[in-house]
């Protein structure tokens, strides 16, 4: 037997449920695991330099270039060699992709990378129950039960910096982000507030769908109502007493300021992944706290560590939030944290405002 006996003991153990996605086609439950997962366990199982992949063949077997979005489909063949000791194993998996995009050539790289990802779980199911086996047999005695988990905790920021108040319940956290709402005075603190909550208040949509008042209202679309109304109030109120120009970052629907330091981006660099801890990492953008933009990415300040693998799963996932939820990281609460650490001393590098990213014409940074 070319494998080691560790590994062995791996490739047999029951697949842990929470590791599980499922999805609706036509009219069934599918279950599956994810590409970065499948990948994530042959680094673990077989070793980093212990296995590979090889697209042996693809090809494009329908495109619609004249509608909008483009869309296209492509099949790919995968191989998978596992080095066990003096040993090559092969196993090769046939996958099928469709994607759609702004222009025809976006459309074709998204489908043939689906197509790639789902030949190389197929490859590697012929491993065992780690790699998705288990969820062939309609009994799936192979999958492990749930792990009780420790209960979601909802944490209130303050503008102040001062440690979040916890609660257990969701409408405990709306009722205490509503009075800290009401309590705010000026038009930027209120802007903070809500920002620095944002991650929260989306979440309440994702996980809590049923948090509905009996107006028939969702309790983040009534946070986020009573926001606009008291920011409309405080802008008044500051326009009548004059207390100055109002900063686009404290309007009723903010123009964020965009913040660009390198040295907090180097500072980031040196940190390990925060989902496996390897190194090298990159600095990853955390696209749902600040509004997209053409041209624009987020403020330096929110930005987390990921090592090359999950930075471009990250990217090749659709629903961001959704994937930090199911990995149990707060990033909003890691990246305040970086930024706090990065700033404890003097700094070669002060932190710029990106003002001119903010005007028609300015040439579009890269997206990380």
């Amino acid at each position: 037997m070319p494998f080691a006996t560790a590994q062995l003991k791996k490739l047999t153990a029951k697949l842990a449920r929470d590791h599980i996605r499922t999805r609706e086609q036509r009219g069934a439950t599918l279950s599956y695991i994810e590409g970065w997962y499948a990948i994530a366990e042959a680094n673990r199982i077989f070793g980093f330099d212990g296995w590979d992949r090889e697209t042996v063949s693809s090809e494009c077997v329908w495109q619609d270039g004249k509608g909008a979005p483009k869309a296209c489909s492509y099949v790919a063949r995968v191989r998978i060699r596992v080095r066990a000791g003096k040993t090559e194993v092969l196993r090769d998996g046939s996958g099928f992709g469709q994607a759609t995009g702004q222009t025809l050539g976006e459309a074709h790289e998204n489908a043939l990378k689906e197509a790639e990802t789902d030949a190389t779980k197929r490859a590697l199911t012929t491993f065992g129950n780690q790699f998705g086996l288990a969820l062939y047999d309609p009994q799936q005695e192979g999958v492990e039960s749930s792990k009780s988990s420790q209960p979601v905790l909802w944490s209130l920021w303050s503008i102040n910096r001062e440690p979040p108040v916890h609660y257990a319940e969701p409408s405990s956290f709306c009722s205490g982000l509503r009075a800290a709402l009401k309590r705010m005075t000026m038009t930027g603190d209120l802007a903070k507030l809500w920002q620095l909550n944002a991650l929260n208040i989306m979440q309440l949509r994702t996980v809590w769908p049923p948090l509905i008042a009996r107006n028939g209202s969702h309790y983040a679309d009534l946070l986020e109502k009573l926001y606009r109304e008291r920011a409309e109030e405080l802008k008044g109120a500051e326009a009548l007493t004059g207390t100055g120009i109002i900063e686009k970052s404290a309007l009723a629907i903010p123009s964020p300021k965009r913040i660009r330091d390198q040295h907090h981006l180097r500072f980031i660099g040196s940190l390990p992944c925060l989902i496996c801890g390897r190194f090298p990492t990159e600095a990853h953008h955390l696209r749902f706290l600040q509004p997209r933009a053409m041209g624009k990415k987020a403020s330096d300040e929110w930005t987390v560590p990921l090592c090359f693998l999950h930075h471009r799963v990250l990217h090749d996932v659709g629903d961001e939030l959704q994937w930090w939820n199911e990995h149990r990281i707060d990033p909003k609460a890691e990246a305040e944290r970086q930024w706090g650490e990065s700033h404890a001393s003097q700094q070669p590098d002060p932190p710029v405002l990106n003002l001119a990213a903010d005007k028609p014409g300015q040439a579009p940074d890269g997206e990380h």
